[in-house]
C-alpha cells in the first residue's frame, strides 16, 4: 500500500512597528514575518527592517532679477519687500520650510556707481535635502 501526503500552502503573516525616523517624513518599519503550520509547528519569527528615508530636495521660484533707486542721500531700500520674495517653497515631506539669501553687494556701497546686489537664494529641508541655489540680480 502506497501512502501520499498531500502539502498545503502554508502564508506566513506579519505584524509592523513603525517609529518616526530623525526628520520629517521618514520612518524606521520593523516588521516580524511568522509562519506556523496546521499542526502548530512554528518557525522561528523573521525581522525585516524597512528604512524609509527622504533625499528629495526642496523646490522654489525665486524672484525676478529687479532695479531699485538710490533716494536723494545716496541710500537704497534693497528689502525683500521691495524687490521680492521666494515662491512656490515646496517639498515632498517638510512643511513650513522658508528660503533664505545672501548679498553680494559689489558696488553698491559705492555712491558713485550704479553697483549690482547678487542675491543668492537657498533653501533646503528639514532631512538636509539642499534645493539648487538660485540667482537674483538687483541694480
Amino acid at each position: 500500500m502506497k501512502m501520499t501526503t498531500a502539502r498545503r500552502l502554508l502564508n506566513a503573516t506579519y505584524s509592523d512597528v513603525t517609529v518616526a525616523g530623525a526628520c520629517e517624513g521618514t520612518w524606521v518599519i520593523t516588521r516580524t514575518w511568522s509562519l506556523v503550520d496546521d499542526c502548530g509547528n512554528a518557525a522561528a519569527d523573521q525581522l525585516q527592517t524597512i528604512t524609509v528615508s527622504d533625499n528629495t530636495p526642496p523646490t522654489f521660484t525665486r524672484p525676478p532679477d529687479d532695479v531699485i533707486c538710490r533716494n536723494s542721500d545716496c541710500t537704497y531700500n534693497a528689502s525683500v519687500s521691495v524687490t521680492g520674495d521666494v515662491t512656490d517653497e515646496n517639498d515632498n515631506c517638510s512643511i513650513g520650510i522658508n528660503a533664505t539669501y545672501s548679498d553680494d553687494a559689489t558696488g553698491a556701497v559705492n555712491c558713485d556707481s550704479a553697483g549690482i546686489i547678487i542675491r543668492t537664494w537657498s533653501l533646503i529641508d528639514k532631512c538636509g535635502n539642499v534645493a539648487i541655489d538660485q540667482i537674483q540680480t538687483i541694480m
